[in-house]
């Protein structure tokens, strides 16, 4: 290793995710997920326009009242803060707060980082193997990208290892009990920012009294558990009128029949593992956690990952992204697999012709897929014409016509007063339409294809008089990516920007 490497092991693995993450925080801008927005971003930015409660005490998600709300909302809040210090400071721009919330989540991501890369040394006592660990969670190609993401799943994530890391702690270095009290308090942390983090943890009080025929251990743990759910109880309770209120409603959806969100396979879940770890070295790493010698030393983490895949695959509504909050765990376990695969002398590592090649494979597919997507523009033609649009004066009405695909828009990247808007779901609508002179109106065409946008001029047109084309803004490289992975439930976004003709 080179010098420095050598000589600060930890320090250069964070400082690689600090770079790349610092890139992602300035360049990766938009959002992933639709939660990645609506269940977060503006519910906290509301809160800076509107308030926290309504008239008669609610608090208030998004733009009305939810009194059935299935979130705790401790990470909104946490949001909110970052804005509201821009806000003291006279910035009431979203788009330009968004710098400052994607820098609070990747100086957050730098926990699991810091986590994994200690679990590993723990264990295998070598720093080389701590690095290659530190290194998958600091530039695995989407991580960087995730890192910055508003998302509940990432930053669960992160407290989630780091309790792993305390129990491990307690395993290897002392067996000081009090650890896994700690332990518990941030799984409980983690619980309430993702409450499907459950799913995960379920079994450890089982690991912990197994691995020793102790009872303290488990209760330990148990009792770290049960303070943070107290708490969020005593919270929910001045918040929301009602302890654990988003917790009941949460599980009730659960058991509700009704239409999945979306149709997804079975296997899913185990094809989003194997694909983020890239294959064919995810399936070799995967394939040596079977071996019986790493089910007795690691049984934690490998139990924790089964749980965590197969009671979210019993779940109706099944996404990608719900395998986020895992990876830091499958990311030590396949690690330790490996490292003990090393030092047994396995077929792996004695041929260099299969071993060099499919991790070089890994290397180059990594760093084609952190060029794509460290630095990109999620949902840009959403969020982009309401950017421009918030530099305008005097304030401009928005007309969005989507009349073949169902949309929901980021109005608030406009700005902190909304801008009017007017949503066209089918073409009738436009009949309504009544221009204001002393406004400037912009009429954003979401056409299907590029070869649609002509019959979408000539229908708007139809109903509104000539128009002249003010801007275009095309897909970023992700949503062009996943419109071609899944066009059905991804589009590209496209959109062409219209105005009036004075």
């Amino acid at each position: 290793m080179p010098r420095f490497l050598r000589d600060h092991p930890l320090l250069s693995v964070l400082l690689v995710a600090g770079l790349l993450r610092l890139i992602a925080v300035l360049f990766s801008r938009g959002y992933m997920a639709s939660d990645d927005h609506y269940e977060t971003i503006m519910v906290a930015y509301n809160w800076l326009v509107y308030g926290f409660f309504s008239d008669d005490g609610q608090l208030l998600w998004r733009d009305q009242v939810i009194r059935e709300i299935t979130r705790f909302p401790l990470y909104t809040m946490g949001l909110h803060a970052v804005m509201r210090c821009y806000y003291l400071c006279g910035v009431d721009s979203l788009d330009t707060m968004m710098y400052g919330v994607r820098a609070a989540h990747a100086l957050l991501s730098l926990i699991s980082v810091w986590a994994v890369y200690r679990i590993v040394e723990l264990v295998t006592k070598s720093a080389k193997w701590a690095v290659a660990a530190g290194l998958i969670i600091a530039a695995q190609g989407l991580m960087p990208f995730l890192s910055v993401r508003a998302l509940i799943e990432v930053v669960g994530g992160h407290f989630l290892i780091l309790a792993v890391y305390l129990i491990y702690r307690y395993r290897y270095f002392d067996k000081d009990t009090r650890l896994l009290f700690w332990a518990g308090v941030l799984t409980g942390l983690a619980w309430m920012i993702r409450f499907q983090i459950a799913l995960a943890v379920l079994p450890v009080p089982l690991i912990l009294w197994w691995d020793g025929r102790r009872l303290k251990p488990p209760l330990q743990y148990c009792a770290g558990i049960a303070v943070m759910i107290l708490a969020s109880g005593l919270a929910e309770y001045f918040f929301l009128g009602e302890p654990f209120v988003s917790t009941v409603n949460l599980l009730s959806g659960f058991f509700q029949k009704g239409e999945a969100m979306y149709h997804t396979s079975d296997f899913i879940y185990a094809g989003v593992l194997v694909g983020f770890f890239i294959p064919p070295f995810s399936l070799i790493a995967f394939g040596l956690c079977a071996v019986r010698g790493f089910w007795r030393e690691h049984k934690l983490l490998i139990v924790m990952t089964l749980s965590f895949v197969l009671l979210h695959t019993v779940l109706t509504n099944r996404q990608e992204r719900f395998m986020i909050p895992i990876i830091p765990v499958v990311t030590v376990m396949l690690m330790l697999a490996l490292h003990q695969h090393y030092k047994a002398g396995g077929w792996f590592f004695r041929w260099k012709a299969l071993y060099i090649p499919v991790i070089g494979l890994s290397l180059i597919v990594n760093l084609f897929l952190l060029g794509v997507f460290t630095a990109n523009y999620g949902h840009k033609g959403l969020v982009e014409p309401l950017v421009r649009m918030e530099r305008v004066n005097p304030r401009p009405r928005a007309v969005f016509v989507s009349p073949e695909r169902g949309q929901i828009y980021p109005y608030y990247y406009a700005g902190a007063q909304p801008i009017r808007r007017l949503w066209i779901k089918k073409w009738p609508d436009l009949a309504a339409y009544e221009p204001d002179p002393a406004r400037q109106d912009y009429f954003c065409l979401y056409a299907p294809h590029e070869a649609d946008l002509s019959r979408y001029v000539d229908s708007l047109e139809l109903h509104v008089g000539s128009v002249r084309e003010e801007f275009h803004v095309g897909p970023s490289t992700v949503d062009w990516l996943l419109n071609k992975i899944n066009p059905k439930y991804n589009p590209t976004h496209e959109v062409w920007v219209y105005r009036l003709v004075e």
